[in-house]
């Protein structure tokens, strides 16, 4: 069976990285639906070359202003507009191995599934829901059970502890995200 996959990318003072990103995964899945949120303060898009990217969002992407620099905030705002299908998260600043996400998201399984991904070059195997949320896949029904995100720190992780005491999750051993360590503290 084949399942819709929505993609919501958060992006701060880096759209045309987002937008890398967003074309790596329309390459893998090009019915995917694609939501841009972006957290930029205002100076920032007052900038001409972010209005230049801005103009170069294709119509398969639904655009969304968010006035705070919360990804959490961002996430909330971005699933209101999604009703089903598999549910993934993406950052504007990491490095994403779309072609396991599509097969991730087509493969048969409930709840949610999870990869491994490498931080710094070096491959990461967490066993717990202490990880990156983009090193998973959602089913939307099983999400919408878990929300509202928080607006605090550590959010993504309070929202995989709830799906972690729900189910396990179904594991997959290709890597989707290369994150790129950028001071993020990691305390949960």
């Amino acid at each position: 069976m084949e399942h819709q996959l929505s993609a919501i990318f958060v992006t701060y003072e880096m759209v045309e990285s987002a937008l890398q990103n967003i074309e790596r995964l329309l390459v893998s899945m090009p019915t995917a639906n694609i939501i841009l949120v972006d957290n930029s303060p205002q100076e920032y898009k007052d900038k001409d070359i972010y209005k230049n990217t801005i103009e170069r969002i294709t119509s398969k992407v639904t655009y969304l202003e968010n006035c705070t620099n919360s990804r959490f905030t961002a996430y909330n705002l971005a699933l209101k507009t999604v009703t089903n299908g598999r549910v993934v998260f993406r950052t504007d600043d990491d490095v994403f191995n779309e072609s396991v996400t599509a097969k991730v998201a087509k493969a048969s399984w409930r709840g949610f599934a999870v990869t491994p991904h490498k931080f710094d070059g070096q491959l990461q195997v967490k066993q717990d829901h202490q990880r990156p949320i983009e090193t998973c896949v959602f089913d939307h029904h099983f999400l919408k059970g878990l929300l509202p995100f928080e607006n605090a720190t550590s959010a993504d992780w309070k929202l995989l502890k709830r799906a972690y005491d729900k189910q396990c999750p179904e594991t997959f051993a290709e890597v989707i995200l290369h994150k790129i360590g950028h001071g993020r503290e990691m305390t949960a």
